[in-house]
C-alpha cells in the first residue's frame, strides 16, 4: 500500500508541476463498489459483505471544461461464509486515470460527467489456501455528477454511476 501512495504522490507533483492552472484534490466515499458484484472470484468466494470504497483524487485543468488526473481507490470485504467452515477476507487497491467534463456550470453549481480507467490490485487472504493476488482492470462511469461550491477553494460533490469508486459517490473537493 505505501508503494501506492508513494506513486499517486509522486505522479500528482507531476500533474501539478506541468502548468499553474487549476488543480482539485477530493476525498470520498462511494456505497456499494463493483468488486462485489463483478464475480471474478474463485476457490469457493461468495457472500462478500463489503462497506464500500473510500476514493483520494487529484485533478487539474486542462481546458476550460476538462479536468484529467489520477485516484487511488480502498476498499476490503469479509465472508464468513464463503463456503461451509471457511472464511476470508479481500482488499482492493485501484489507480486509475480520469477525466472529468463539465457540461453545466452556474454559479457555485456545475453538472459534470466522469470517467476512469486504471488497474485494480486484489489482496486475497481465505482460511482454507495460502493468500493471492490478482489484478484486474479497474474502471468508473459516472455519467452524472454534481458539485456545489461553497467558495473559491471548497465544494462538496455527488455522483451515480457504476464502478470500482461506487454507485453513488459523495465528498469534498479542495482547489489548490
Amino acid at each position: 500500500m505505501k508503494k501506492l501512495l508513494i506513486l499517486l504522490l509522486c505522479a500528482a507533483s507531476g500533474i501539478v508541476a506541468v502548468s499553474a492552472r487549476d488543480t482539485e484534490v477530493s476525498v470520498s466515499y462511494g456505497a456499494e463498489p463493483a468488486m462485489g458484484h463483478l464475480g471474478v472470484y474463485r476457490n469457493d468466494w461468495s457472500g462478500l459483505d463489503g462497506w464500500g470504497a473510500v476514493n483520494a483524487t487529484i485533478d487539474h485543468r486542462f481546458a476550460p471544461n476538462l479536468w484529467i488526473g489520477l485516484s487511488y481507490t480502498y476498499s476490503s470485504a469479509d465472508s464468513d461464509h464463503a463456503s461451509k467452515g471457511r472464511y476470508g477476507e479481500v482488499t482492493w487497491h485501484g489507480l486509475m486515470a480520469n477525466v472529468r467534463y463539465e457540461w453545466y456550470v452556474r454559479g457555485g453549481l456545475l453538472l459534470y460527467s466522469h470517467v476512469g480507467v486504471g488497474a485494480l490490485v486484489e489482496y486475497f487472504s481465505p482460511s482454507w489456501e495460502d493468500s493471492y493476488n490478482r489484478t484486474n482492470m479497474a474502471f468508473q462511469v459516472s455519467p452524472i455528477g454534481v458539485q456545489y461550491d461553497f467558495g473559491k477553494h471548497v465544494g462538496v460533490f455527488a455522483e451515480a454511476g457504476y464502478g470500482v469508486q461506487g454507485v453513488v459517490k459523495a465528498g469534498v473537493r479542495i482547489g489548490l
